[in-house]
């Protein structure tokens, strides 16, 4: 590597400017795995419920994890305060390392196995992020032509939940070496750009609302009346009533373990 080349690694944010996956924390792999198979019309696989910890769908954009835990649990220095909910992909994990020691609090040092290293790391409001490498990544393949569902196998967006919405969108933003927005900071919901997949966004509304509940991601349809005349008749089961906004049109299910899952559609002509 040349010294200019070495600069510019260097230089460059570590962290690449997006989220490459989301996790949901589960206790029956099978069940979760079953539940948003039947949700999104896919089919089952199989070879992913071998005994391992994780079950993984590869969805175009920002995959989904459903994470059981069970290696993690075996681990006397873990606890559940310790669970990332989203993923940055990390070009150079040591500098990311070194970058989160700066601005945040790294939960333990790189660890590696084979082909990845990564590590956990809480956000000033003590979110609990994971920053991860990996080797020879490929483009993921998209399941929208296997779906069965009016929901479309794509997380739209992750939410974060944050009480301090400006110095929370200044520090997301800087992390990522994103534009900060402060007129836009001063709303419920910031969203952080990201240059690809999921859209990244600080939701203030749990804490002005003093609501208990979290919501973690939101996947995208484009038939709202037909998502909700599908979960309703499958048995989902829906956290509240649905909500029409002039940009959008939303509604809630909890999965097996009672995590919020939003299903989302954009109204055209929304401002």
């Amino acid at each position: 590597m040349s010294q200019y080349e070495e600069m510019i690694r260097k230089t460059a944010n570590p962290l690449e400017n997006r989220i490459a996956s989301v996790f949901v924390h589960v206790t029956n792999l099978r069940e979760s795995a079953e539940w948003y198979s039947r949700l999104l019309g896919l089919p089952i696989r199989e070879d992913r419920l071998n005994g391992g910890p994780v079950y993984w769908f590869d969805f175009q954009g920002t995959h989904l994890i459903l994470d059981s835990n069970s290696v993690n649990r075996q681990n006397p220095d873990w606890n559940q305060d310790m669970m990332p909910r989203m993923m940055f992909p990390a070009m150079d994990i040591d500098e990311a390392y070194l970058l989160i020691r700066e601005q945040g609090t790294p939960l333990f040092e790189p660890e590696r196995h084979g082909p990845m290293a990564y590590f956990n790391f809480r956000d000033p409001e003590g979110n609990v992020q994971m920053a991860c490498w990996t080797q020879n990544r490929e483009e993921d393949p998209s399941l929208a032509g296997l779906s069965r569902s009016p929901i479309s196998p794509r997380i739209g967006g992750v939410f974060v939940d944050v009480k301090h919405m400006p110095a929370a969108a200044k520090w997301y933003s800087g992390l990522l070496g994103a534009e900060y927005d402060e007129a836009a900071a001063e709303q419920r919901i910031y969203s952080v750009p990201t240059a690809s997949g999921a859209a990244l966004l600080l939701d203030q509304n749990r804490h002005l609302n003093g609501e208990s509940f979290s919501e973690l991601f939101f996947f995208e349809t484009e038939d709202f009346d037909g998502a909700l005349q599908f979960v309703r008749s499958y048995g989902f089961e829906l956290a509240g009533e649905p909500q029409i906004f002039p940009d959008l049109s939303e509604f809630a299910l909890l999965d097996p373990d009672g995590n919020r899952i939003v299903i989302a559609q954009m109204n055209e002509g929304g401002q």
